[in-house]
């Protein structure tokens, strides 16, 4: 199965195109995409197709730029050229460039595909003809071993072609059998570069080769011996094979990594672990599954240990429950640390009940919309350092833990969002915000705030809206309902009751306000959440 790269800054030609491969039934699959040049040549390096298929016009460079910088250091990939140009100095310098076809858009099926046979024909006769040399000639290299673990991890080749050679090579040691996992790791930007020289702001050692890498290979092969083997997609990304791994093994190698890059390098790293397998013919599966953990790291935050397990994401079977959640990360949101202690008690309850295997899956995706929240706070995410949840809740097996894990967990986030909303407020106005919260029943409530503070309602008024960034009214009213949703949670309170206890005299406008600023009654609040 030939691998092709196919590059045009028109997305509905390149899904065409992709369609049609597909349809085709010749042993071709696309296994990228690129719409400039940039893109193209980075995915041409770390992919290494087997042919490629090029648009003249790209936004930042010509096809004919891009296939000129492929050609440097490749002689044999074939290109194709697919334009709508049919200039005869574009035909020369495409020959010129040992183009095996030169395509004009719009172009045929059957064209098309007779390109791609002629490509595989050409792939075929130089494996055929050059295998040997070409053998004998990279297996001398230094690089070569970290060529052939790419060839595996990113399906460069068939899989039991790499496996055979890796064999002959003895690639692996005697001591080295399953199970595997692979670790895809990311480097970061920098922190403080000011205190690093030149080559390394660019994560180039003086010679001018990558630091990184050879570095976050180096420590776990120190560690572990001759079961770890690395090798480097790019500058500031690199691909870990553990063997006789254990979650708990691929665990402890990413955190001597991050800790080891970051006193090296001044630089943070992302780490994403796929689950563990058992035949190398997985491991190109496992190499994804790292892949997308890691970049999953712009979801939950940087500078994280990824579990690939953490981030998988299942169909939620009880409707209640989601919406529950959703309840919950709005009151994570608002720093309402109360509410959060009160839907989570009851949201528990209801977790009990349920497969050890649902409750992973919603506690982890729930953990995953809070460490968004958390990401997206400055203040909060400095007090949430050094905590990783994804991977706390990747090492619990029973239920009851889980549940425990993450009840602790969104209390404390929400405290600390708490604070942070607080931070910078004056005590006295501090002091204010409480007195609100417990004088909600009470009417007059700016008189008596005002008289409680030794202030002017007036002069009280205009200061309350400047430290802390809300008028009087609209913070009461916020807390009012805030308090409502908390009570209404608790089934044996009647919804009068509720209504007096945040300061609603009248049951019926307290129910056309609460729906008003909720969307919903009291009554249908209740039996959407409980």
């Amino acid at each position: 199965m030939y691998r092709l790269l196919i590059v045009d800054d028109e997305y509905h030609i390149r899904e065409g195109l992709k369609r049609m491969v597909a349809q085709s039934g010749l042993s071709v699959k696309v296994c990228a995409m690129a719409g400039d040049g940039e893109t193209a040549l980075r995915l041409y390096a770390e992919r290494r197709p087997d042919m490629i298929l090029l648009d003249i016009h790209l936004p930042d460079a010509s096809g004919l730029e891009v296939a000129q910088a492929i050609r440097e250091q490749d002689k044999q990939t074939p290109l194709l050229f697919l334009t709508g140009y049919e200039s005869v100095p574009y035909i020369r310098q495409a020959l010129s460039l040992q183009a095996t076809d030169y395509l004009l858009k719009p172009v045929a099926r059957e064209e098309f595909e007779a390109a791609l046979r002629r490509a595989g024909e050409r792939i075929a006769e130089w494996r055929i003809t050059g295998e040997e040399a070409v053998y004998r000639q990279r297996s001398s290299e230094p690089w070569y071993r970290e060529h052939l673990l790419l060839d595996l991890l990113q399906q460069r080749r068939p899989a039991e072609e790499v496996i055979g050679e890796m064999e002959r090579q003895e690639f692996f040691s005697e001591t080295s059998r399953p199970p595997y996992i692979v670790l895809c790791c990311e480097l970061e930007e920098l922190r403080q570069e000011e205190t690093l020289s030149a080559n390394e702001r660019r994560g180039c050692r003086n010679d001018g080769n990558p630091i990184f890498p050879g570095l976050a290979w180096d420590v776990p092969i120190a560690a572990a011996g001759e079961k770890v083997y690395g090798a480097a997609v790019s500058r500031d990304r690199c691909a870990l094979l553990l063997s006789i791994a254990s979650d708990r093994a691929a665990e402890r190698t990413a955190q001597h990594i991050r800790q080891d890059v970051q006193e090296r390098l001044n630089r943070a790293v992302s780490i994403g672990i796929s689950r563990p397998v058992q035949r190398l013919e997985q491991l190109p599966e496992a190499y994804e599954e790292a892949v997308l953990a890691a970049e999953h790291r712009a979801w939950v935050g940087y500078n994280q240990i990824i579990p690939f397990e953490s981030i998988q994401t299942n169909t939620l079977n009880s409707s209640g429950l989601l919406e529950k959640e959703l309840l919950m990360i709005t009151e994570l949101r608002a720093g309402n640390d109360a509410a959060v202690q009160a839907i989570l008690q009851e949201w528990s309850m209801q977790l009990a009940g349920l497969p050890v295997k649902q409750v992973k899956t919603i506690v982890t995706q729930l953990v995953l919309l809070a460490m968004r929240i958390i990401h997206n706070e400055t203040s909060v995410r400095q007090a949430a350092q050094g905590q990783n949840p994804l991977l706390e809740l990747s090492r619990l097996r029973h239920g009851p833990e889980m549940i425990d894990y993450v009840f602790r967990y969104f209390i404390r986030m929400a405290r600390h969002i708490r604070e942070a909303r607080e931070q910078g407020i004056p005590r006295k106005f501090q002091q204010a915000r409480q007195w609100i919260r417990e004088h909600l029943q009470e009417d007059g409530g700016l008189n008596r705030l005002a008289a409680y503070m030794n202030m002017s309602p007036k002069y009280l008024s205009v200061r309350f809206k400047q430290v802390t960034g809300e008028s009087f009214a609209d913070y009461q009213t916020r807390v009012r309902f805030e308090r409502a949703r908390e009570l209404l949670l608790d089934p044996k309170r009647k919804v009068a009751e509720v209504a007096e206890m945040v300061g609603f005299a009248d049951t019926n406008y307290f129910s056309i306000a609460f729906k008003k600023h909720t969307g919903l009654t009291p009554t249908e609040f209740r039996k959407t959440f409980l």
